[in-house]
């Protein structure tokens, strides 16, 4: 699920090419960028991305984007992010929504996972989830 609207939370960048076979199928890939990080075109591009979720939260209470707002997976999908990258949307959520940060921020604990067995992987949060609750739908 790809979000970018104003009252949704945006999750990782997604690679995906949809493309419609000879039988008039649509078929959906999924692959990493393969840019380099040391590439120019690779920091044009995050630095763009950087851009964009700064303006579309201008009241985010960190300084720094968190990296896994601006950058892809390996996989090209990811239907979770840190902790960080939820809390650096909450204000402009709770703008959006009418929903205060408490409440946001309730939604988005509900929809979090720990590290597995206490050590291993590191926190996520569920976008989807939290769109859906933030929708009502959950």
């Amino acid at each position: 699920q790809n979000f970018e609207d104003e009252d949704h939370m945006w999750g990782r960048i997604q690679n995906v090419s949809v493309v419609e076979d000879e039988n008039g199928e649509l078929m959906a890939y999924s692959a990493p960028s393969n840019l380099s990080p040391a590439s120019e075109e690779y920091q044009e591009l995050v630095d763009a991305r950087v851009e964009k979720i700064r303006a579309a939260n201008p009241d985010a209470d960190m300084d720094a984007v968190p990296v896994d707002l601006v950058t892809c997976s390996g996989s090209g999908l990811d239907p979770e992010i840190s902790p960080d990258a939820a809390e650096y949307q909450v204000p402009r959520l709770a703008k959006a929504t009418g929903k205060s940060e408490d409440e946001v921020r309730d939604i988005i604990a509900k929809c979090s996972k720990g590290r597995f067995l206490g050590v291993f992987g590191e926190p996520t949060v569920n976008v989807l989830k939290v769109n859906l609750m933030l929708d009502g739908v959950l």
